[in-house]
């Protein structure tokens, strides 16, 4: 009898312990526990939790008492959507997902130095095949990220990356170490970004843009830009120029179309013209006047022993055809996984596009200057 009470007394531990995740559907609500750090008041943090498992308790302030997947579960169990996380080979670099509040409030437990108080969202964070959390699995073992941390269940509801973000958070206050803080999210069951895709086309820059300001006016919005392959690179580039500056928390440009550039590469850097201005050597692919393409391999001499800088030299092959030009690239990108791309101001965006898809998949950033 006694062995008995016993048996059943360990199993009710084992539930107990096994519920220690706390959801609740009708609230859609998830609670937790997790434990005090005591990294130190003057800690740049880069997560206010990370897993029990992980490596990086000295730039946290908490760590979870129970595992990654589990409060994963108790997310999906409480109702809360699966949103999208930062992912820079999808061209993603705005988290998307519910937006939740939070207890205890993140001012209370996080000092912003750039004084403000942030919205959190519900990414559920990358995941496998199997759709096991990779948090679960590998480190830093992320809950929440003060950064665009992929793997990350939680995200500020921010485009925050990693090196830029550092030094900007700090504790707000000093918490014994072991000191145990409940924690709850809940979700107040609205979608409040709209996604929608938003075409570029010729002479329609300004309407674009009024749109723009229009629909977020009424919600905010996450946009995938359509870019017509009838527009020249010039009219990419100041399309791309009017998007950046619209760009924010309310209206987020996320994505990019098969086959297409991310905004982005339209504006690159001035200075990478010059070869001695860039840290790396990718190749280049110029389209020239009388139809052909140029594929440019910049080669790189550390013969001097005197000499901080290479000697760099250039080893041109031209292509008659878009697709022998994207032949001769793929080899050569794969060194940096990007790719130059110079062609005329005039030039339709057409004939980038069919570069860009007829290209190894290994190149992953592009560039495109007007000239």
């Amino acid at each position: 009898m006694k062995k008995s009470a016993l048996a059943l007394f360990a199993s009710a531990v084992a539930v107990s312990a096994a519920a220690a995740v706390v959801f609740d559907p009708a609230a859609r609500s998830v609670s937790f526990t997790a434990s005090s750090t005591d990294c130190g008041v003057d800690t740049s943090l880069e997560f206010l939790i990370v897993g029990p498992d992980s490596d990086r308790g000295y730039e946290s302030m908490f760590v979870a008492d129970d595992p990654v997947q589990d409060i994963a579960a108790a997310f999906d169990r409480a109702g809360i959507p699966r949103g999208k996380p930062y992912d820079r080979s999808s061209c993603v670099f705005w988290p998307e997902g519910a937006t939740l509040s939070i207890e205890p409030s993140f001012d209370s437990l996080v000092a912003d130095s750039q004084d403000r108080i942030p919205g959190i969202v519900y990414t559920a964070g990358s995941r496998a095949g199997n759709d096991v959390p990779d948090a679960a699995a590998n480190m830093p073992s992320a809950v929440f990220a003060l950064y665009n941390c992929p793997q990350s269940l939680l995200q500020i509801d921010d485009s925050l990356e990693q090196s830029p973000t550092y030094g900007r958070f700090k504790p707000a206050r000093k918490i014994a170490k072991g000191e145990k803080t409940t924690f709850t999210f809940r979700w107040n069951g609205k979608t409040e970004t709209k996604s929608i895709s938003l075409p570029v086309r010729p002479g329609e820059l300004e309407k674009t843009i009024l749109y723009l300001k229009s629909e977020a006016a009424k919600s905010p919005l996450s946009a995938v830009p359509d870019f017509s392959p009838s527009l020249t690179v010039a009219e990419a580039a100041k399309a791309a120029q009017a998007l950046s500056m619209v760009e924010s928390r309310r209206i987020k440009i996320n994505g990019v179309m098969e086959g297409q550039f991310y905004y982005r590469a339209y504006e690159p850097l001035e200075k990478w013209r010059d070869r001695k201005e860039r840290l790396a050597q990718p190749p280049e692919v110029r389209f020239l006047a009388d139809g052909r393409i140029k594929v440019v391999e910049i080669l790189e001499d550390w013969s001097d022993p005197d000499s901080l800088d290479p000697k760099l030299s250039a080893k041109e092959t031209i292509a008659g055809s878009v697709a022998e030009a994207a032949k001769i690239l793929g080899p050569l990108a794969r060194k940096t996984s990007t790719a130059l791309v110079f062609a005329s101001s005039g030039e339709k965006l057409a004939r980038l596009f069919e570069l860009k898809k007829l290209s190894s998949r290994e190149i992953g950033t592009w560039y495109v200057f007007g000239e």
